[in-house]
């Protein structure tokens, strides 16, 4: 059952998941389409994902009480999300990869920052399976700190003003969006709490119209392969045509 404190408003919802769709679909293909790249070869296209979601963040989170700031983790840019009425941070990833960060919890070294965010803001919610097998913490105060301070700098906040960290996970296929779940995490990554978004998902006609330049291309190559073939055929016919008569007038 879900913490009722810590519920978004539908319309706030909404502008998330319009956010992640866009970045996702039409922003990555108008941006390699202007440039020209084909999307399916693209070596860029999951990175550039990134920076339309971060991007669609911070032009939508701007003002108003749920708001959008970037933060440094280590060489990556990411876009966390604060709401001040509830004191809430949320922070967006895919689906998969949650799921292998979980799977290496108990293993991790270094600490994620989802884990420092857990460990700082959702100690409270420890589960007996998590108590029973993970009495200690896998990673320093110290550690811990200097994570959550850097994503949290950019709210100009307290630590202390946090109250709680959820994380909002989707999934996607053919430059879709497909499913998206935001969910609260105990300090072993174990989902307490779970609310299903998918349901504010709109699912629309792409208004970019797919990259064909390669079965044109390959089309034309053929059309010019064919012209030169028979233009090169022609001149050794008209050559061929020379020395025959060339010989019967000798």
């Amino acid at each position: 059952m879900e913490d009722k404190a810590f519920i978004l408003e539908d319309k706030k919802i909404k502008s998330i998941i319009k956010c992640l769709s866009d970045a996702i679909g039409d922003d990555v293909k108008g941006c390699l389409r202007r440039e020209n790249l084909n999307e399916r070869k693209s070596n860029g296209k999951k990175f550039l994902k990134w920076d339309l979601i971060n991007r669609n963040f911070i032009l939508n989170f701007s003002a108003g009480n749920l708001t959008a700031e970037y933060a440094k983790r280590g060489a990556w840019n990411m876009v966390p999300l604060y709401d001040r009425d509830t004191g809430t941070i949320y922070t967006v990833m895919r689906e998969e990869r949650f799921k292998e960060i979980q799977r290496k919890h108990s293993i991790r070294k270094k600490a994620h920052y989802i884990d420092a965010l857990v460990q700082s803001f959702n100690f409270d919610l420890n589960t007996e399976y998590q108590m029973s097998l993970f009495e200690e913490q896998n990673f320093s105060e110290e550690e811990i700190k200097h994570i959550v301070d850097d994503i949290i700098r950019g709210f100009a906040i307290g630590e202390s003003t946090v109250k709680r960290y959820r994380t909002i996970l989707f999934e996607e296929y053919n430059s879709e969006l497909t499913a998206v779940r935001c969910c609260i995490l105990d300090s072993s990554l174990q989902i307490v709490e779970e609310a299903d978004w998918s349901k504010y998902i709109i699912h629309k006609e792409s208004v970019v119209v797919d990259n064909v330049v390669d079965a044109n291309e390959s089309h034309t190559a053929n059309i010019k392969l064919k012209d030169k073939a028979h233009k090169k055929a022609g001149r050794r016919k008209l050559v061929a045509l020379k020395e025959k008569s060339k010989e019967q007038k000798v």
